[in-house]
């Protein structure tokens, strides 16, 4: 996308200079510096703030036609407009990149497939070595139990009964 000036910037939006260096400074719009430190601004990042642009020399002469603008559907989301001739795919992959690519992804799949088996059979194992855990730790506490209970008492014959014992 094309960059613009500060007053480049306010030849195309509805709003003035002071406004536009007040929403810079406040970060709501951003910007990039150039090596002479001039702020910099996409016409993306405009439209995406101030709505639709007002089609201006400047525009023209950055060679932005109003089909390649942005034209907001609505305050918080906006789309850019395609020619028909346009698709989406990217310029830089080209059709022989296209098995290269089925192919790569495929092995992915059949990695991540056998890392899934890998992590089920570790649940599994895990599963079984904790129920021998809770198994174990059930029959020490039993046996806890039973070590922590009073002597039963003896019964005594009437003899010691009567005699004290």
């Amino acid at each position: 996308m094309s960059k613009l000036t500060i007053t480049e910037a306010v030849k195309v939006i509805p709003v003035s200079e002071s406004t536009l260096r007040r929403d810079l400074k406040s970060g709501k719009v951003s910007f990039e510096t150039d090596a002479k430190n001039r702020k910099q601004i996409d016409i993306s990042e405009l439209t995406r703030v101030y709505g639709q642009l007002k089609q201006s020399a400047e525009t023209r002469r950055g060679g932005i036609t109003p089909s390649e603008q942005t034209e907001p559907v609505n305050d918080t989301h906006q789309t850019p407009s395609m020619n028909r001739n346009e698709t989406h795919q990217n310029p830089s992959m080209t059709d022989t990149d296209t098995p290269k690519i089925v192919a790569l992804l495929e092995n992915q799949i059949t990695d991540l497939k056998a890392q899934l088996a890998q992590a089920a059979d570790r649940e599994t194992a895990l599963t079984s070595e904790k129920s021998k855990l809770l198994d174990m730790l059930s029959a020490e506490q039993e046996k806890t139990r039973v070590l922590m209970l009073p002597n039963p008492e003896k019964k005594r014959s009437w003899l010691d009964r009567l005699t004290g014992r």
